[in-house]
């Protein structure tokens, strides 16, 4: 029970840290900044952030949401961030325990959080992320061919099962889905396999309900643009979290 407890402690700082990291990236991705150099600076008087106040989740509260040079607002998606990828971890080692493939699905999952963010903010999804899952895929696909005895025909359905569809349907909708969208499926399907069909499915069952609610509650209109990536990326993080529990209910019924 107590080394349950710490390890979950240790996992959760892990992502926290992460977390930050993702920030970075989600901030200087879309301006073809380096992920890697340099250090962080309040956007409002370009001060360097140092270490002491660069903590994640912690230093936000400690600066009440305010930089502590200018006192310019300090974005709360920042520490949202930060604690959305500590519970995902948290969420990745209660499910997978810790092995390598818990290892493979953290690292999907904090890109989908810069993909999601990016996409959402921007109205993007970058090439470089999607280049950086489809790396990931194929070295989780070695792996599980490799060392679990995994048919490695499975991720090759599964880079076409949801892409292609996506692909025909924006050639009669050219407006409607972007190809960032069509690559991001792409790539994450060879990483799933098959089950990315029912991610695609429940990213558009996602994504309907919010623009239902977002248009009842006049926030957006019939030919209002809303973002697919958010709900993709979470389409596909219910499913490598709940995938098995969905499909034996579907079986079971």
């Amino acid at each position: 029970m107590i080394e349950n407890i710490m390890i979950s402690v240790i996992v959760l700082l892990y992502g926290l840290v992460i977390g930050s990291f993702l920030n970075v990236c989600i901030y200087r991705i879309p301006i073809g900044r380096s992920v890697i150099g340099g250090r962080s600076y309040c956007p409002h008087c370009n001060t360097l952030i140092p270490w002491y106040l660069n903590i994640p989740v912690f230093s936000y509260l400690f600066l009440r949401g305010r930089c502590k040079n200018c006192q310019g607002p300090i974005s709360p998606v920042y520490p949202a961030v930060e604690l959305l990828n500590g519970i995902l971890y948290l969420i990745v080692w209660f499910t997978y325990g810790l092995n390598l493939e818990s290892v493979f699905v953290a690292i999907l999952l904090s890109v989908l959080v810069v993909v999601a963010f990016i996409d959402w903010q921007k109205k993007v999804i970058p090439d470089k992320l999607v280049i950086f899952v489809l790396g990931l895929s194929v070295l989780h696909g070695v792996y599980q061919s490799v060392c679990l005895g995994a048919a490695w025909y499975t991720w090759v359905i599964g880079f076409f099962a949801a892409s292609l569809p996506l692909f025909l349907l924006s050639l009669f909708f050219p407006d409607g889905l972007g190809g960032g969208d069509i690559k991001l499926m792409a790539a994450a399907g060879f990483f799933m396999g098959p089950p990315v069909l029912l991610a695609l499915f429940l990213g558009s069952l996602y994504a309907s309900i919010t623009a239902v609610l977002l248009i009842t509650v006049k926030k957006r209109s019939l030919k209002s643009e809303i973002s697919f990536g958010p709900f993709l990326s979470l389409g596909i993080f219910t499913v490598m979290i709940f995938g098995e529990q969905i499909f034996l209910s579907t079986v079971s019924v």
